[in-house]
């Protein structure tokens, strides 16, 4: 490794110490940043090499030497192979390794230079590499790793971008906050309007009167019932006393999330930049066409109907549940409610019954999101007495008549989908929006295995990690029809706590350490359809 590069590898690992300090993490929940810099790197030069052929001894020497690690030519080879390392998956690699360093950037006035620097290492890192074996770089290498550059360059102007139009979003609001609401000469409520007297004005719903003020804005976060509150807003997390008040308490599993609590949802999912980074944009969008709207500017149609592609258990559904919810805090749907269906919600074995089934279904998603799985079963069978056609024209015209407060995600198989989507020439021009739900990596089934633990009041010992950790490595490289993602964490998750519950039956008094924790024991020997 150059001298030159050799630096920036020490600042970019300085700045990794700063991140773990300032409690940014990523990848597998336990591990340090720079351990999480190590491993992206190892995919990124096995990537270059795995482009131009099989890596040579000259370059395992360099990234042995470079990364610190003691890897052998067939340890390599089965790590490329286990970990089914494409552009893309890199590129997510990648941005997922940035991302504390831009969160550290934008902490600082002006943006900090972190994740600049992580990109220009990367650079040079690359080229360093690709020029070790005979002083030149492979043109066709080249291209790859330039487009991967401008990748990262783009998300994070993008992504500062967004931050920056957030905060100036963000103070506006603040700034009309602050200003008084007087009512204005046409009846209504404006914070710069004409200041008129209250008296001798005509009734308007959104003021109210009950003798003890007059004319005072109704706000649904302020109430005037007398010298019990004064007219002061409630807090609402004080429960007390808004029974006090006489109104109901909320419970706390049906209280609405804020907007940026959805947001903050989505983000915390494992993995998915490609999937974040594309629905940040679609939302940044709509808030545009809102703040168009709400100041009357003109503006063209919009379809959010959406077409969400990938394997099993990639969290197609967790997105959409959460991408619903979104869309209610923005305005653009009325409830934002979920309803999940298949062909089996929407399709009769009978004439005429069909349209009835899909347009009931339809209305139950009236305000939210209809998302349909497997979409691509409705057109699956176009033989005589299947109506799956009469469905999806049945969709169709529902989607066209009600594009303002219904919005239809339709997913299932990369391939069956684009099938599907072709099929109908309506289809296509309406679910213009594809999303690509990309495998998850080994380590972030690790992550996701160690949430449900977590969440489940376990924890595991590093060996069992290890171990939980090698195995999806080698499942993810078997590349089994069967593999489900998510959902082969959750079975192997439940075959995990069945083994401990049989290895604790022979404890007369386990010890409450024992209860919650999962050893190397409980999680060797399992196998998965």
């Amino acid at each position: 490794m150059q001298d030159a590069v050799a630096k920036q590898l020490a600042q970019v690992y300085e700045n990794c110490a700063r991140c773990d300090e300032k409690g940014y993490h990523v990848g597998v929940q336990g591990k340090s940043m720079q351990d999480y810099l190590r491993f992206t790197m190892l995919k990124f030069y096995v990537y270059l090499s795995s482009s131009n052929g099989n890596i040579s001894m000259t370059e395992i020497a360099y990234l042995n030497d470079a990364l610190g690690y003691t890897m052998s030519a067939d340890q390599i080879d089965r790590f490329n192979v286990s970990s089914k390392i494409t552009k893309y998956s890199l590129k997510d690699s990648m941005i997922t390794m940035m991302m504390p360093f831009l969160k550290m950037d934008l902490e600082t006035s002006p943006v900090g230079p972190m994740s600049l620097a992580f990109i220009e290492f990367v650079n040079q890192a690359g080229l360093d590499f690709m020029t070790v074996e005979n002083g030149v770089a492979d043109r066709f290498v080249m291209r790859d790793l330039s487009a991967l550059i401008l990748a990262l360059r783009n998300f994070r102007m993008d992504y500062i971008t967004d931050w920056e139009r957030m905060i100036r979003e963000q103070k506006r609001r603040e700034e009309m906050a602050k200003r008084p609401i007087f009512p204005n000469n046409n009846g209504g409520n404006s914070p710069w309007g004409n200041p008129v007297p209250p008296v001798n004005q005509p009734q308007n719903p959104n003021f109210i009167n009950n003798g003890s003020q007059p004319n005072m804005p109704q706000n649904p976060n302020f109430v005037n019932n007398g010298p019990q509150n004064n007219g002061q807003p409630i807090n609402p997390f004080q429960q007390q006393n808004q029974q006090q008040n006489g109104q109901p308490q909320q419970k706390q599993e049906e209280k609405e999330l804020t907007l940026e609590e959805q947001l903050q949802k989505l983000e915390d999912l494992t993995g998915l930049q490609a999937v974040k980074q594309d629905l940040n944009s679609l939302i940044n969008l709509i808030r545009v066409r809102k703040m168009r709207e709400d100041r009357g500017m003109p503006q063209g149609a919009m379809t959010l109907h959406m077409a969400f592609l990938g394997n099993p258990g990639t969290g197609k559904t967790t997105v959409a549940r959460i991408l619903a919810g979104i869309y209610k805090c923005l305005g653009v749907l009325s409830k934002g409610q979920l309803v999940e269906v298949d062909r089996s919600g929407l399709v009769s074995g009978y004439v005429g019954q069909t349209a009835i089934k899909t347009k009931e279904v339809i209305d139950s998603a009236m305000g939210g999101v209809l998302f349909i799985d497997e979409a691509y079963a409705l057109t699956a069978n176009t033989g005589k007495g299947d109506f799956g056609q009469e469905a999806v024209n049945t969709l169709l015209k529902a989607m066209e008549d009600n594009r303002d407060d219904l919005i239809v995600i339709v997913a299932g198989y990369s391939d069956l989908m684009m099938e599907f989507l072709d099929s109908n020439p309506g289809l296509r021009s309406r679910f213009n929006k594809i999303i690509t739900f990309e495998d998850y990596m080994p380590d972030e089934l690790l992550d996701i295995f160690k949430s449900i633990c977590t969440k489940s009041g376990m924890k595991c010992t590093e060996e069992a990690e290890k171990a939980v950790l090698e195995f999806f490595i080698e499942r993810c490289g078997q590349n089994l029809k069967t593999f489900a993602n998510a959902r082969d964490i959750r079975n192997f998750y439940e075959r995990a706590i069945t083994n401990q519950a049989n290895r604790l039956a022979a404890i007369e008094s386990p010890t409450n350490g024992q209860l919650e924790t999962l050893t190397i024991d409980d999680v060797t020997g399992i196998e998965l359809n």
